[in-house]
């Protein structure tokens, strides 16, 4: 597999899997242009959510992935620093840390290039990275088996629209062998298609919460 997918002749180019198949260089600008309106529409909603709201509907995605991926001694999981309104794991990288997991997130050693990562743990040192994301200092690298991802967005295939980088595509396309690959967020990020282009990979499932999730009244 290559991370870069290679234009072999007009009409048809290299997909994230090797396969050569049909493309549309025009249709692919036009697709472009309406994802970022998509992300910008989608990370403005998804920074809208009240604090305690974002915050409950990450306790319940954290269970729900618990209980998915059920950690153990053989996991290398790969999370990721909130940033810009994504749901915050941290409360179930503690939990599959505790099971014996070990939780990695990714980081940006290199613009365009494939993602690295490193082990986090609650007392981990961190920096600031590429984008301004808190990353582990230490510098050892994993290999994830699994790979979890927030989504900006999503469809009913399973692919998803991201910040727009494209570094979590770049990096799984270097895997001869797949990672489970999950994305976490919510309901209302469901499109009808994000138009996947050959460089799209899809996830093996998605997490989601409600942003109409309630608190349980007392009494």
């Amino acid at each position: 597999m290559t991370s870069s997918p290679v234009c072999y002749r007009d009409g048809f180019k290299e997909n994230w899997r090797g396969e050569l198949i049909e493309y549309d260089a025009a249709a692919a600008k036009d697709v472009a242009v309406w994802r970022e309106a998509e992300r910008q529409r989608l990370i403005a909603w998804r920074q809208g959510l009240p604090n305690d709201q974002r915050q409950a509907n990450a306790e319940d995605v954290c269970a729900q992935l618990y209980d998915f991926i059920q950690p153990s001694n053989d996991d290398v999981i790969s999370t990721y620093w909130p940033f810009k309104g994504e749901m915050d794991l941290r409360p179930f990288m503690r939990s599959a840390i505790e099971a014996g997991a070990t939780i990695v997130l990714p980081v940006v050693e290199k613009r365009n290039a494939p993602l690295k990562f490193r082990r986090w743990m609650p007392n981990a040192q961190l920096e600031r990275g590429v984008w301004g994301i808190l990353q582990p200092v230490e510098l050892t690298t994993f290999t994830p088996n699994i790979v979890v991802a927030p989504l900006v967005g999503f469809d009913n295939a399973g692919y998803r629209l991201g910040h727009g980088g494209g570094y979590y595509d770049r990096t799984l396309a270097e895997y001869a062998v797949q990672p489970q690959k999950i994305g976490v967020g919510w309901q209302a990020q469901r499109l009808e298609t994000i138009h996947p282009q050959p460089h799209d990979v899809p996830m093996d499932a998605v997490l989601l919460s409600s942003e109409l999730k309630k608190h349980k009244k007392l009494g």
